[in-house]
C-alpha cells in the first residue's frame, strides 16, 4: 500500500473542512426577515397629474416611504383638478383604508364634510402641499407637510427685488400667472409674490389661466403671449405652478425673447426649471421639496395610526435657487429627490 505523506494528508483534511463548511453555510435555512412595521396598513394618496414633474416627486417620496414601512400605497392622479381631488377623496373613503393623504386645493368648504365622514369611519386624514389650518385644529391626527405657501411667495419675490434692484424699481410692471386666483388656499404663494412686489412700488398684474394648464403647461403659451402683446413693458413674470415654471423657457423662446430679457421667477425645482436656470431664461426658483411632502405624509399617517402620535406640521421650506446655486442640486433633481 502506498503511504500518503503527512503534508498531503493535512492539506486534504483542510480542503475537506473548507468544502464542508461552505456546503453547510449555503445549505442552512435562510431566516425569514422580520415583518415591516407598517405591514397590513393601507394608505391612499390623492396626488396631482400623471407625468407632471412635481407630482412625480410626490409619488416617489410616498412610494419610498410605503416600501420602507411595508405599507400598501394606492396613489390617485387628479390632473390638479380640485373637483377630481374631491371625487378621489370620496372613492378613498369608500375603500375604507387606514389613512388618506389629501392636498388642500379644494378648500375648507369642500373638504370639511369629507374629513368628518372619514373620521366617523375611523379613517385618519392628513394634508400635503396646501394647508387648511381649520382642519388641523379640529382633528388630532391631521398634520401638514409642505411650505408655508404665503411666505414662500413673499420670500421668492423679496429675493428677486434684492438681486435685480437695478431693474425692479417703483413703477416697473410685473405679472403673476396663476390658475388659482379663485382658490384662496392655493393662491397664497401667488398672493405672497404680489404683496412683496406691491410693497416695493411695482405695478402688478394678475393674469389668470385655467387650472388645467398646471398639468399641461404647453397650453399656457396663449395666456403669456396675449398678456405680452398688451403689456410689452413688463419687466418681471412670475409663474406660480411647477409645470408652468418648468415651461417658462419654452414660453420665452416661442415669443422671441432672449435669456434674461424678461426676469422670470417661479416655483419648484424640476428638470424643466433647472434647464431654464442653466439657459438663463429663468432667474429664480424656490424649492418646496415635494419628495419630502410625499415621504413624510406617509410617515405621518403611519405614526398616528400605529402609535397614536398627533399629526405633525412640517414646513418643507426650500431655498431660493438661481443660476449659480443650481449646479449643487442638479444631480438630485435628475434623480427625482429635488
Amino acid at each position: 500500500m502506498q503511504k500518503i505523506s503527512l503534508p498531503v494528508f493535512i492539506a486534504a483534511i483542510v480542503i475537506i473542512a473548507i468544502i464542508a463548511g461552505a456546503v453547510g453555510y449555503y445549505a442552512k435555512p435562510v431566516p425569514t426577515p422580520p415583518p415591516k412595521p407598517g405591514e397590513g396598513m393601507v394608505i391612499y394618496w390623492i396626488g396631482g397629474a400623471a407625468g407632471d414633474p412635481f407630482d412625480a416627486r410626490l409619488y416617489k417620496g410616498a412610494t419610498d416611504a410605503a416600501e420602507l414601512l411595508g405599507i400598501k400605497l394606492v396613489y390617485a392622479h387628479t390632473k390638479w383638478d380640485p373637483d377630481k381631488m374631491v371625487a378621489e377623496f370620496k372613492k378613498a373613503i369608500a375603500a375604507n383604508p387606514d389613512g388618506i393623504v389629501v392636498m388642500g386645493h379644494p378648500g375648507l368648504e369642500a373638504l370639511e364634510p369629507l374629513f368628518k365622514e372619514a373620521a366617523d369611519k375611523g379613517i385618519l386624514v392628513t394634508l400635503a402641499n396646501v394647508d387648511i389650518p381649520e382642519l388641523r385644529e379640529k382633528y388630532w391626527f391631521t398634520g401638514y407637510v409642505g411650505q408655508n405657501l404665503y411666505m414662500s411667495g413673499y420670500t421668492l419675490a423679496k429675493e428677486a427685488l434684492k438681486r435685480f434692484a437695478d431693474k425692479l424699481k417703483p413703477g416697473t410692471r410685473a405679472a403673476i400667472f396663476s390658475g388659482s386666483w379663485e382658490q384662496p388656499a392655493r393662491a397664497l404663494r401667488a398672493i405672497g409674490v404680489e404683496d412683496a412686489l406691491k410693497e416695493a412700488g411695482l405695478i402688478v398684474d394678475r393674469v389668470s389661466h385655467p387650472p388645467e394648464v398646471y398639468g399641461s403647461p404647453a397650453e399656457g403659451l396663449p395666456y403669456v403671449s396675449g398678456y405680452l402683446a398688451k403689456h410689452p413693458d413688463v419687466v418681471l413674470m412670475c409663474f406660480d405652478g411647477g409645470g408652468t415654471t418648468a415651461a417658462a423657457a419654452d414660453y420665452m423662446k416661442s415669443l422671441g425673447k432672449k435669456p434674461g430679457e424678461i426676469i422670470v421667477i417661479g416655483f419648484d425645482l424640476t428638470p424643466g426649471s433647472v434647464k431654464g436656470l442653466e439657459e438663463g431664461y429663468v432667474q429664480l426658483v424656490i424649492d418646496q421639496q415635494p419628495y419630502l411632502q410625499g415621504f413624510l405624509t406617509v410617515l405621518n399617517m403611519f405614526l398616528s395610526k400605529k402609535y397614536g402620535f398627533a399629526g405633525l406640521y412640517i414646513d418643507t421650506g426650500g431655498a431660493v435657487i438661481g443660476p449659480e446655486e443650481v449646479k449643487w442640486v442638479k444631480d438630485l433633481v435628475e434623480a427625482g429627490y429635488r
